[in-house]
């Protein structure tokens, strides 16, 4: 006698199995994928926190070229520079009450861009 009960066990069987393959294939590639952006969205961090540093860096050669006087009209302070590769930065200087510098500094603040990534940087001295 022959079980004529199990036809199309092994179709069912199959398609169970390449569900399965098929269910593990696209959470690994969604993982893939959104590893990928994070690096992307990472370098462009690191991209923006060097442009604050450049930023920070002319500041701090301002303070020494100028020996240490700020004031809005030498062209190293509180300054906006943007590049045509998306880079900028902006520096503000403050003296120890919060207010903009006049004679002394003992705040810099560097904002650096890279496209629409922030990156922020203080030092007070």
């Amino acid at each position: 006698m022959i079980n004529n009960n199990q036809k199309g066990v092994s179709i069912y069987l199959t398609i169970m199995i390449m569900s399965v393959l098929l269910a593990i294939s696209l959470g690994l590639s969604a993982i893939i994928i959104g590893g990928a952006k994070m690096a992307g969205v990472l370098g462009n961090s690191v991209k923006a926190y060097h442009a604050a540093d450049t930023g920070m860096e002319k500041a701090l050669y301002c303070i020494k070229l100028y020996s240490g006087i700020c004031n809005t009209s030498i062209t190293c302070a509180n300054t906006t520079n943007t590049f045509s590769t998306g880079y900028g930065w902006t520096v503000t200087m403050f003296d120890n009450t919060g207010t903009a510098c006049t004679t002394t500094v003992s705040t810099i603040k560097s904002e650096g861009t890279y496209l629409t990534t922030k990156r922020k940087l203080e030092v007070s001295f």
